[in-house]
């Protein structure tokens, strides 16, 4: 790297924007894609190891002070509340926010049956969201609205005090996804998220002191046949639709995965990050 070069916000967002690829918006991040997931996500949260990463984010949020009775907490893209009730049992009030009706509803229905009253649910596109006030901590988990660095802006300003990210480091390693990609497409898969540690240098270049942990997860995914293919379709058509006749040659290349009781295992090798930023730090005099 060139010693004189200056990293700059600007350099940031300048690199962003010259190394990633770049999906619609339209494609990832509205509520129609997300609805499509809504009943089925609980199947990831039963997984040892997503149950591992909870607990690694929230020992960080406690470590750092981000989470205590005291507190107000706003999860935005909270999906079918992974995190927000973990968080409304150690804080006095969580917002919770995502744009799609049908993960909502979940988090609507569990809020219902556990009787919290410390939670506030909206559904809201995130891009058209204008909070009335600020929170203690702002949180984000692996949502694609971390693929822009101008969202990162506009969370540091819903943020009082405290921002957590939690995104994809680099890697997303699934053969079966791969292959299929492949097959449909004709190119090797590129990963194509933005990573953590790019938002960590453009944190870095705005003047602030974020923290960050790295976590190495194996997802190991048990499910039948058509749960598999469907998942598979849906991450694929990220990209644009696919035909029937390439839904056909999706289920035809995963069935060969599939068990005499028409059960496929497939295993991800991934590794996220967890980023903390206290926008005090550092300035104190």
């Amino acid at each position: 790297m060139n010693p004189n070069l200056e990293l700059t916000p600007q350099f940031w967002r300048d690199y962003v924007l010259s190394r990633k690829r770049s999906l619609p918006r339209k494609n990832i991040a509205t509520g129609k894609k997300w609805d499509q997931m809504a009943e089925h996500y609980h199947t990831f949260e039963e997984d040892e190891s997503f149950v591992a990463e909870q607990q690694w984010i929230k020992t960080g949020l406690i470590q750092r002070g981000m989470l205590n009775p005291d507190q107000e907490i706003i999860d935005i893209a909270c999906g079918p509340g992974t995190h927000c009730f973990d968080f409304a049992r150690s804080c006095r009030h969580v917002t919770a926010v995502d744009v799609s009706s049908k993960m909502i509803e979940q988090v609507r229905l569990r809020q219902k049956k556990e009787q919290v009253d410390n939670l506030t649910v909206i559904c809201h596109d995130f891009y058209d969201f204008q909070p009335q006030q600020q929170y203690d901590t702002v949180f984000v988990s692996m949502s694609p609205i971390l693929n822009e660095l101008e969202s990162v802006d506009r969370l540091l300003k819903m943020s009082r005090r405290n921002l957590v990210l939690i995104y994809w480091a680099g890697v997303r390693d699934n053969p079966l996804f791969q292959n299929c990609f492949k097959m449909i497409y004709d190119e090797a898969y590129q990963w194509d998220a933005m990573d953590i540690t790019t938002i960590f240098n453009y944190l870095n270049a705005l003047g602030y002191s974020p923290e960050i942990t790295y976590l190495h997860p194996l997802w190991k995914r048990h499910e039948t046949l058509a749960h598999t293919v469907e998942h598979l379709i849906w991450h694929l058509e990220f990209y644009r639709s696919l035909s029937d006749a390439e839904k056909k040659k999706v289920y035809d290349l995963t069935a060969l995965e599939a068990d005499s009781q028409g059960m496929v295992t497939y295993l991800t090798r991934v590794r996220k990050g967890a980023l903390f930023l206290d926008l005090e730090a550092g300035r104190k005099f």
